[in-house]
């Protein structure tokens, strides 16, 4: 009897540690359920990104410029505590070695310095944190002399970090229509619920150097990320437009199209630096998807750019209008 009771007593306790939110190996709470994800759509809602969300400025000296002096927090911090959604990578090709990512030359200073340590950080952040909206991740390719980064590489090394599931990629918004421009203008992004827990990837090289990955500006078939592009153009599905003041009939029109639109609340810290938060105000009511700032935490002036919601919102411009909606529905992870 004695050892039966201890033998039940010992089984109780290694329950009671399976169930501990809090311990290696323990099952996680489960996921939050959202009413709306069979009615909004991927773009139905709008983020907080930030711009080179890897930064870390120089030490003080000549490369310590005004526009440099800008420390992000890792990418972890910006996912958990910042509101964070979307962000950007700057990449380097490095011969016979991974991706780099920083800035420029002389600019350097980076908190994750490979793509694929950076993509792992935010694996690791959507493992544990389920029920989460999809992140979308902006791949700027820096080209340099005898050193061209390759859209296949930077492909390949996504897809070395992602499990097919946990991507949305072209593939799955075109699904049997003709072309990616068609699907999203006539047959809409994916439901905000087949998306959640999923990662978003755009390429942002120029056409001139994209060729290969974008088969002549012809097709994404098989092909881990999105890339900007033209309202014309058969792989046409995201698009930067930078100042929302200055062009918000382009951002109208590209959103009523189907378009999912990235902008730029701020740029090179002219607005912080002035206290101006003319161009986030714009950015936040153009309806644009994505809005980019260097400052999702106070400068010294005070200029920062909050997010619409925490950590986003329902697109005050493409949400269902009939459709009651609260940034609850959107995500809340408690």
């Amino acid at each position: 009897m004695k050892r039966a009771a201890a033998v039940a007593l010992v089984l109780g306790l290694l329950a009671a540690c399976a169930g501990d939110g809090g311990r290696d190996g323990a099952t996680p709470p489960p996921a939050p359920r959202y009413p709306l994800d069979g009615t909004l759509r991927l773009n139905h809602i709008q983020v907080l990104g930030t711009h080179n969300s890897y930064h870390v400025a120089p030490p003080a000296g000549p490369s310590l410029t005004p526009e440099r002096d800008i420390t992000q927090s890792s990418l972890t911090v910006q996912l958990d505590q910042q509101s964070v959604r979307q962000i950007e990578l700057d990449v380097h090709a490095t011969p016979g070695g991974p991706l780099s990512v920083f800035h420029l030359r002389g600019d350097e200073g980076t908190t994750c310095p490979t793509l694929v340590q950076c993509l792992l950080e935010v694996r690791a952040w959507s493992d544990r944190a389920r029920g989460h909206l999809p992140v979308f991740v902006l791949i700027e390719p820096k080209h340099e002399l005898g050193a061209l980064v390759d859209g296949l590489a930077v492909d390949a090394e996504v897809r070395s970090v992602f499990r097919p599931e946990q991507l949305v990629t072209p593939d799955d918004v075109q699904g049997a229509w003709p072309s990616l421009r068609q699907a999203v203008q006539e047959g809409g992004w994916p439901l905000l619920g087949a998306a959640r827990n999923k990662v978003v990837v755009v390429y942002t090289d120029d056409v001139l150097t994209r060729a290969a990955y974008t088969s002549n500006e012809t097709s994404l078939q098989g092909r881990a990320m999105f890339v900007y592009a033209g309202a014309a153009s058969p792989i046409g599905a995201f698009a930067s437009v930078p100042d929302a003041r200055l062009d918000s009939a382009r951002i109208a029109s590209l959103v009523a199209s189907g378009f999912i639109v990235r902008t730029r609340a701020d740029d090179a810290g002219v607005e912080a630096r002035a206290n101006d938060a003319s161009r986030a105000t714009a950015a936040l009511a153009s309806g644009a998807h994505l809005v980019s700032t260097d400052y999702p935490v106070p400068a010294p002036s005070g200029y920062v750019v909050r997010p619409p919601g925490v950590p986003a919102r329902c697109n005050p411009v493409t949400a269902p209008p009939a459709t009651p909606c609260t940034p609850q529905d959107v995500e809340n992870l408690g």
